[in-house]
Formats: C-alpha cells, sequence, structure tokens
C-alpha cells in the first residue's frame, strides 16, 4: 500500500487502488515533450482534484499542463484540465488517425478548446485548412492573430499569422521545418501571402540578419495595413522587415491596458518599438512616455494614435535614446510612473556600442527601471529569450528589485500567452507584473 505526500507535506488516503488509465498520447511533432490524455478512478470515498494531480506526479512522473503543482509559473490553464468532463485529442500530421475521445460530455472552455479538439473546433477536416477558423477568426473586433504555432499545432517550423487579408508566413531553416497549409487566396478572406526564412530561436533574429520578407504570392500589402485588435486600430508593416510592427502575442497585456487604465494613469513604455502598449494605454485615456533607441519605429507611434482617434499633445511624448542611459536620466528627475514597462529584446547593442543580453543583464535594468515606479503601482518584465527559463527570469527580476531597494515588491501577476500560441513545453515568452508596495 503507497501512501502519497498532499501539499502541506502530509500524507493522503490510501489511493493505492486508485487507477490511471491513459486514453491518448500525442507524440507527432512533440518528441521532446508528449502528451498524455489520462482517465482517474477513485474508489468509493473523499477525494479532490488535488488528490487526482499528485496521483498524477506520482505515477507518471510529470505534472497536469497548467496546473500550478506541476509548474508555478505555467497557468495556462489552472485546474481546467482537471475539471473538464470531455476532451477530443487528434494527430494534425496523419489524418487517417481516427480521434481519440475521452468520455461524453459538455463542450470544453474556449481557452481549452483551441488545445484539446482541433478537428472539431477549428473545422479540420481532410484536405482543409488548419486555421483559426473559429473563435478569432470569427471575432469582429480582432483580425490580427496567429493561425498556425508551429509543431504545438503539428506543423514543426510553420508559423502562419493573419494581419487582416494578408498572411505572414515564417519558415524555420533545417531538416526538422514542414511546410505545413496555408489558405487559398480565393476563399475571400486571403489577399497575398509573404514568406519570411526564419530561426528556430526568433528571439535573436534582426541581430545579424538583414533578411527581409517577399511576397510568395497574391497582391502586395500597402505600405501600412491597419489591423484591429480588441477594436483597438494598429498599423503594421509586411514587407520591411522580420518584425511587422505588432508583437500578437502581447495582445492580452494590451487588453490589460485598455481595461485598466485611466486618465490619472502615467505610462512608461521602455523599448517601445512602434508603441502598441502605448497606443492601448492611451485609448483608456493614460498619458504615455515611450522610450527606444530607433527612431524608425518611434515615428510610427503618432500615426496609431491618431488613427483611434486620440490627439497628439503634451499627454505624449517619445524619446529617441538608450534605455540604460535614460532611466538614470528621468531618476535624477524624480520622474514617477504608474506603470513602467520592461520588454527588452533578447539582446541588442547600445549607444554606447556596448552588447548588452537580457539573459546577463536583466536585474540592473530592473533596477534602473523600479524606483521609477510610484507605490503601488506596476513593473511589468517580459522577455522572449528562448534559452532563459521563467523561472531564473524570474529571479534576475527580484535581485534588480533588491538592489533598487524594494526587496518586497510582489509577483502579483504572471500572464499566460494567448489562445493562439498554444506550446510545447514552457512557454517562449514570460510576463510577469510585480506590484511595488
Amino acid at each position: 500500500i503507497k501512501s502519497i505526500k498532499n501539499a502541506d507535506g502530509g500524507e493522503m488516503a490510501d489511493d493505492s487502488t486508485a487507477t490511471v488509465d491513459v486514453q491518448s498520447r500525442l507524440r507527432k511533432g512533440r518528441d521532446q515533450d508528449p502528451v498524455l490524455t489520462v482517465g482517474v478512478t477513485f474508489p468509493d470515498g473523499a477525494s479532490t482534484c488535488a488528490h487526482a494531480v499528485l496521483l498524477c506526479q506520482d505515477r507518471l512522473g510529470e505534472g497536469i499542463r497548467g496546473d500550478p503543482m506541476g509548474d508555478p509559473l505555467d497557468r495556462r490553464a489552472a485546474r481546467r484540465l482537471v475539471h473538464c468532463q470531455s476532451m477530443t485529442v487528434t494527430s494534425l500530421v496523419n489524418l487517417e488517425e481516427d480521434p481519440v475521445v475521452v468520455d461524453a460530455g459538455p463542450s470544453l472552455p474556449d481557452d481549452v478548446a483551441i488545445y484539446a479538439s482541433r478537428r472539431s473546433s477549428a473545422m479540420y477536416v481532410k484536405g482543409s485548412y488548419l486555421g483559426r477558423q473559429a473563435g478569432l477568426g470569427k471575432n469582429g473586433l480582432t483580425n490580427a492573430y496567429r493561425e498556425i504555432n508551429g509543431a504545438a499545432d503539428g506543423y514543426p517550423g510553420w508559423i502562419v499569422d493573419r494581419y487582416d487579408k494578408w498572411l505572414f508566413v515564417q519558415q524555420d531553416e533545417g531538416s526538422v521545418s514542414v511546410r505545413g497549409p496555408l489558405p487559398s487566396l480565393h476563399d475571400g478572406y486571403t489577399a497575398g501571402v509573404y514568406y519570411l526564412p526564419t530561426k528556430s530561436d526568433r528571439s535573436i533574429m534582426g541581430t545579424t540578419d538583414k533578411v527581409k520578407p517577399m511576397l510568395l504570392e497574391g497582391q502586395a500589402a500597402p505600405e501600412s495595413i491597419p489591423v484591429l485588435e480588441n477594436g483597438i486600430q494598429y498599423l503594421v508593416n509586411l514587407g520591411e522587415s522580420f518584425s511587422t510592427g505588432i508583437f500578437l502575442d502581447q495582445r492580452m497585456q494590451r487588453a490589460w491596458l485598455a481595461e485598466h487604465c485611466t486618465s490619472e494613469t502615467r505610462l512608461l513604455n521602455c523599448f517601445a518599438h512602434t508603441g502598441a502598449f502605448s497606443v492601448a494605454a492611451a485609448t483608456a485615456g493614460a498619458s504615455t512616455v515611450s522610450l527606444d533607441l530607433d527612431k524608425k519605429w518611434l515615428d510610427r507611434i503618432q500615426p496609431q494614435m491618431e488613427a483611434n482617434g486620440i490627439e497628439w499633445d503634451g499627454r505624449h511624448d517619445c524619446i529617441y535614446g538608450d534605455c540604460f542611459d535614460w532611466l538614470a536620466r528621468l531618476a535624477k528627475r524624480n520622474e514617477q510612473f504608474d506603470i513602467v514597462i520592461l520588454d527588452p529584446p533578447s539582446t541588442s547593442v547600445g549607444k554606447k556600442k556596448r552588447r548588452w543580453s537580457v539573459k546577463h543583464d536583466m536585474a540592473e535594468l530592473v533596477a534602473l527601471a523600479a524606483p521609477l515606479v510610484k507605490s503601488e503601482g506596476v513593473l511589468w518584465t517580459t522577455t522572449n529569450s528562448a534559452s532563459l527559463k521563467p523561472e531564473k527570469f524570474a529571479k534576475m527580476c527580484e535581485k534588480g528589485l533588491s538592489d533598487a531597494g524594494i526587496p518586497n515588491a510582489k509577483l502579483e501577476r504572471v500572464s499566460p500567452m494567448p489562445s493562439d500560441y498554444p506550446s510545447i513545453g514552457t512557454q517562449p515568452v514570460t510576463n510577469l507584473a510585480w506590484r511595488i508596495p
């Protein structure tokens, strides 16, 4: 008879007669991270979802995907994958395999269904196009999102983003990558397709590469494409560089700004790029300061503000300069902000030609930014570095806060990736929000 330790270190009731039956295995395209769907059966008696979580950890050696007991920083699904009563699992590579249906019950929550029931939720049948045809594809307030996210959607190395009627396709160089599907140019929703060969670690793109996207088929896009995200208009460019001007995986963070900012909010957007965070906050009335070392990106902020009916006046400003340098300058001026956003590239060269990276310099960056946050304000720290684990990134941020004399800052929120960015293993982008006391 085997007992299992509970979360508090005590022993649970005897679970030796409980069963854990593997219903399906998803392996194709996920060699490093196979996913099991299991059914857990307890004998008569009291049991909780915590028992099921611990039982799976004990029997399978791995936690339940998205549960904080399995990974405290991976909160994509919380307890929804424990509570769900119905799940369909299919292969997106071998179309001859029949789906495995676990029980039969009510439909899954929308944010889980996109992972678990792709053949039905994406209207996927043999010969058709796999994309977000349901959900985001029918959202009248958003027409910029990810259609296919590589291996997590069954196509390793194949990324398809939609910007209204144009698609932006990225394909990893190397033998692992496979050419995935694309919608027809005659479907009424697609005017043209741009293609960009990429590296598997997109966080280093642009450091040395000067490759530009090319028009693969269809009509060329205008210089600036107006796209909608949660009813807010942004301007993107598909033919200029590897960056279109907006990072679609930050949609939830922009939505948070648009919902929670007010006319009393003052925001500092560091490494602002084209200012998408600033635009989202400004639509709610916030005043903004956008800081970046590349003037061509900053020049694109004002047109986006004006496209949303926001006057470019004294409430909005752009600073062209090095973030490390300007954070120190703003501190000397005793500037204070309700929200400070740090979303740096994984590595870059500063104004003084000094090479820096998130992996080595994030703590210093946090120490410079934290004093600019008002009491009860929020410091956002974000990274897309594929080589930096969330736990290590969080510890670097904690060190920076401690160095700034704020050791009791509270990690208030770990923001997950949006539903159109399913991932294998650790999410590629880490978003942490710290409340400054």
